[in-house]
């Protein structure tokens, strides 16, 4: 490889690492992470993109606002809009992301995930069980559709768009699934088992 064409590599690669500055996974992988743990993905997902995001600010203008990413995980609902903007800005020159509705997707992803939380505080006391119980997990069904469709415009926002960088499981996310699998199984349980 001559130097220019080196250099060309060398720029395209750096254009590419700044441009993804959300978490890149593919779907395939998130969609079977979040599953595997009844959820909690989701909270760590929502993490690592704001994560990422801060990692970049810290790069390109240390003197702006910082941010908390583990409070914007835990407290999501009242960050996913702004999340879904930071990448449709990213995204703006890419025709799909153009063309995403970000603000009516958050709102429906806000929606279902507030209603997710009151059928597991209903659950929890043990009101209307045992369908709250059914229902908390039948509406990470609509959860997982959305945030999934969420992954795919960060990926392609990111240059990425089948999340290439990130579709192989490591050691730890076959930790996750081995221990969500417990999680599963105690659920079935539940389920199965007459009440003691």
């Amino acid at each position: 490889m001559n130097q220019e064409a080196l250099s060309e590599h060398q720029n395209l690669g750096a254009t590419n690492a700044h441009r993804q500055i959300f978490y890149v996974v593919s779907v395939k992988k998130f969609s079977i992470l979040y599953v595997a743990t009844v959820g909690l993905y989701g909270l760590y997902w929502f993490y690592k993109n704001w994560a990422c995001y801060k990692s970049q600010w810290a790069r390109d203008d240390p003197d702006r606002e910082d941010l908390w990413p583990i409070a914007r995980a835990i407290f999501a609902v009242f960050f996913v809009h702004s999340l879904f903007t930071e990448v449709k800005i990213l995204g703006r020159d890419k025709p799909t992301v153009d063309a995403w509705e970000s603000g009516k997707h958050a709102t429906q992803l806000v929606v279902v995930m507030i209603a997710a939380q009151l059928m597991d505080r209903l659950a929890s006391r043990d009101i209307g069980t045992p369908y709250t119980d059914l229902l908390a997990l039948i509406i990470l069904v609509p959860i997982l559709l959305l945030s999934a469709i969420a992954q795919e415009k960060i990926n392609v926002s990111c240059n990425d768009p089948l999340g290439d960088s990130n579709n192989r499981f490591t050691a730890a996310n076959y930790t996750w699934i081995a221990l969500g699998a417990i999680v599963w199984c105690l659920v079935l349980l539940n389920y199965i088992l007459p009440d003691a």
